[in-house]
Parts: structure tokens; C-alpha cells; sequence
């Protein structure tokens, strides 16, 4: 199997539980609270980890104690935190508020710093699978090097085209679905579409008892990644995606894999 490489945001979150979204100038009350692991990146990685793959991980912390906590996480759940670089400052760190529906509104503290990272290219072999699980134009030059190398490029969108091989993003993320990639687009409750070589196709979401709907697409794209990386066809990546997704759903955590997925 290939070996993994997610770049992306590894964060640490404090979730505010609430009974409705306060409206400007107005007061909630928070009925539970939690601090916890979480980030896009991350999450990603820890699910794969966790399914029995080799995962590296590339993006940054802060020199504080979020981030050795994030790196702890990360480290035991068995993901390379190698090319985990630290940086002067504090670790990204996001507020989520979190209805009783389930759904989640974040709001980020720290500045987004990824756009400085260095991305190890020449550690990736051919026919490794790297994900990225947030984008900046800064990462062109890498994609399309890694892409000529032989190494499966993914991204969320825009990516940089013709670079990536599929796309992985919600519908918001999406300004136009673009013609020369496999763009799959998820639509939370109303599941999944695949668009491809002018063709799409619709998969529902499977059921779920929705609790927080944090880390769902992150589980959803390691769960497709993993398919690809086991030579499945895209449809049953997509189907894997979705029953991880809804094992995530059905738990208080931003990071998929809490519960071992399947």
C-alpha cells in the first residue's frame, strides 16, 4: 500500500456546546464544553493512521503547550510527525460552536500560517498518495512536481490543475466544478456527487444519529482516500467515505478515528 502524506492545519479546539447560535449583542449559555484535538490535516492523518496505514504528516505547530499536545495525539496515533515544523508563536487554535443539531459554526483564533511551510518533495516517493487538506497558491510549484513524479496528488478546492487527480471538497468550496478532474463534492446530509469526464452520480448519506457534525468531512475524505490507496474502484472509496462520515457524526470530537473506523 502507499504511503500517505497529509498537509494541512493541525489545530487545537475548544467546542462550546450550545442551544441556538446567539444573535449580535445577545448572550448563550454553553451546556457542556470540551478542549480537544482537531485540525483538518490532522484529522485526516489520525483517521488513516488509525485504518492501518502509513501516514506522515506536514504542517506546523506553535511553540506552546497545544501544540506538544497535538503532536502527542498525533505521534500516538501512530502517525509520522517528522515533517511537523514548529514555529514561533501559537499553535492554530478554533472555537466551535455546536447546535443541538449538530451542526457547527468555527471561528479561528491564530493566523493561518501554512502558506510558510515547506513541503518535503523529495521524501515522497512515486505512487505515494498526498492529500491536501487546505490549499494555498503557494503549493503549486510542489503539486505539479509531485504530480510529474508519478505521486497521486489530491486536494480540497481550487488545487492547482491539472495536478490533482481528484478534488475533495463541500459544495461551498466549489466556485464551478471543474471538467478535467474527478471533483467530488460532499453536501452533508444530502450525501455525495461525483463529477467526472462529464458525468455525475449521487450517493445519500448513510445513516447517521448526528450529534457533531465536526471532523465529517475529514472522515469522509480519509475514508475515500483509503479505498484508492487499497486499488478500489472510486465507488466503493466514496461508500467507505460516507460510512465514516457517519461513524464521526455520532460523536463529540473534531477528529474522525476516536473510535477505530472500519
Amino acid at each position: 500500500m502507499p504511503d500517505f502524506w497529509i498537509i494541512g492545519p493541525i489545530a487545537w479546539d475548544l467546542a462550546l456546546y450550545v442551544d441556538h447560535l446567539p444573535a449580535s449583542g445577545h448572550f448563550v449559555q454553553a451546556s457542556d464544553s470540551a478542549e480537544r484535538p482537531g485540525g483538518t490535516g490532522a484529522n485526516v492523518a489520525v483517521a488513516l493512521s488509525q485504518a492501518g496505514g502509513t501516514v506522515h504528516m506536514v504542517g506546523y505547530i506553535g511553540a506552546d503547550a497545544a501544540g506538544q499536545k497535538m503532536t502527542n495525539t498525533l505521534a500516538t496515533s501512530g502517525v509520522d510527525v517528522h515533517h511537523v515544523q514548529t514555529l514561533p508563536g501559537h499553535t492554530s487554535s478554533v472555537v466551535l460552536l455546536i447546535e443541538p443539531n449538530g451542526e457547527r459554526t468555527i471561528i479561528g483564533i491564530q493566523p493561518d500560517l501554512l502558506h510558510t511551510i515547506a513541503i518535503p518533495t523529495t521524501a515522497i516517493a512515486p505512487g505515494d498518495i498526498v492529500y491536501f487538506a487546505a490549499w494555498h497558491d503557494t503549493f503549486t510549484p510542489a503539486a505539479q512536481a509531485l504530480a510529474g513524479n508519478g505521486t497521486l496528488v489530491t486536494s480540497v478546492p481550487p488545487g492547482t490543475l491539472p495536478a490533482m487527480r481528484y478534488l475533495i471538497g463541500s459544495r461551498n468550496d466549489f466556485s464551478t466544478i471543474p471538467a478535467n478532474t474527478t471533483a467530488i463534492v460532499t453536501e452533508g446530509a444530502k450525501g455525495v456527487t461525483v463529477h467526472s469526464c462529464g458525468n455525475s452520480q449521487h450517493y445519500p448519506a448513510a445513516p447517521a444519529d448526528v450529534v457533531d457534525v465536526t471532523g465529517a468531512g475529514d472522515a469522509f475524505a480519509a475514508g475515500l482516500l483509503w479505498g484508492i490507496a487499497q486499488g478500489q474502484h472510486l465507488d466503493q472509496g466514496v461508500r467507505r467515505g460516507l460510512i465514516w462520515a457517519a461513524q464521526t457524526v455520532a460523536t463529540k470530537s473534531s477528529m474522525p478515528g476516536q473510535g477505530a473506523p472500519p
